[in-house]
Order: structure tokens, then sequence, then C-alpha cells
């Protein structure tokens, strides 16, 4: 079952907090982006429900961005909520505590991933053939809402997968 990315959002804002950090906008995006492609590359599932487009600078998950956007560029300062219908108040959305496999991979790409710069983490989304890149060249016109299909995050993560593979079995 592929989560909200307000869920998966939240626990990485709960990670910076917890290591003294913070999280600017950009720099969320790009983790849950991370996080979602190594899921679907190794898991063959989408971590997230929602969809990611193809922006300037780089991928961004829409509903995160409105969440978000008041913040600018400055550090993240709450969680992100949803409004429960039922009994109109907000929840925090989270990654469910016995999902252990999930918060290990979400564990790892904060470990990989959380001590780059949100730009330095752009720059890594833009990188040739990257899912924002292959995006990006398939549509002309609206650039803001470039759909980013899964199947292309699936499969260059595979690929990187297989190229971490190949490096480690060389090096042994």
């Amino acid at each position: 079952m592929a989560y909200d990315a307000k869920a998966v959002a939240n626990y990485f804002l709960d990670k910076a907090e917890s290591s003294g950090t913070t999280l600017t906008p950009m720099k969320l995006q790009k983790l849950v982006f991370f996080a979602h492609g190594w899921h679907l590359g190794l898991n063959d599932e989408p971590l997230i429900s929602d969809p990611i487009e193809a922006w300037q600078f780089g991928p961004v998950v829409p509903s995160l961005y409105h969440e978000f956007k008041h913040e600018r560029a400055g550090a993240i300062t709450g969680r992100a909520t949803e409004l429960d219908l039922e009994d109109f108040e907000y929840q925090v959305p989270a990654v469910r505590n016995d999902d252990i496999g999930v918060k290990k991979l979400m564990d790892s790409v904060w470990n990989t991933y959380g001590k780059l710069t949100a730009v330095q983490l752009s720059n890594l989304t833009h990188l040739p053939n990257s899912p924002w890149d292959l995006a990006r060249k398939k549509y002309d016109g609206d650039m803001r809402s470039v759909p980013i299909d899964d199947d292309l995050i699936r499969t260059y993560f595979r690929q990187e997968a297989e190229k971490n593979r190949a490096k480690r079995a060389a090096a042994a």
C-alpha cells in the first residue's frame, strides 16, 4: 500500500529534527522523490500515491509544494497535515510503526542524501537520462505540470541499483 506523500515527508521532518537539522521545501521534495524512486526500483511498488511532476528545479510532488510553499526557501517549522472529514480535525499523517521495511529504506535515503544540500539534490535529479530529464524532454509546452511516470522512475532506480551491485562485486 502506497503512502500519502505527506506521511513520508513527515518521516523525514522527524529525522531532521531528531538529528538537529532542518529541511527546506526543496530538500524535502527531493528526499521524498529519492525514497519513492528507490522503493520503486528495489520493490517494484510505489512508496507514495501522489503524482510527481518535472518542474524547473527537479521532481515535485504538488501536494507537498502547496503544503509548504509558505516557507519559501526557509526551514520547515511544522508537519504536513490532512483534514479528517469525519471529525473536521487536522491529522498529521505518518508511516505505520510496523512498516519496518519502508522505515529502513527511508533511513538509508536519509543517511545517503540527508547530508546534501537542496541544490546538490536538485542537481542529482537533473542528471542526463534521469526521470526528470526524460520527462522534460518528452513534453513541450507547460513545463510546470509535466508528469513523471512511475515506470520512468522505476527503470532509472532499478538501473542505479544494478550499477551499485556491479561496483560492489567488482570491488570484492
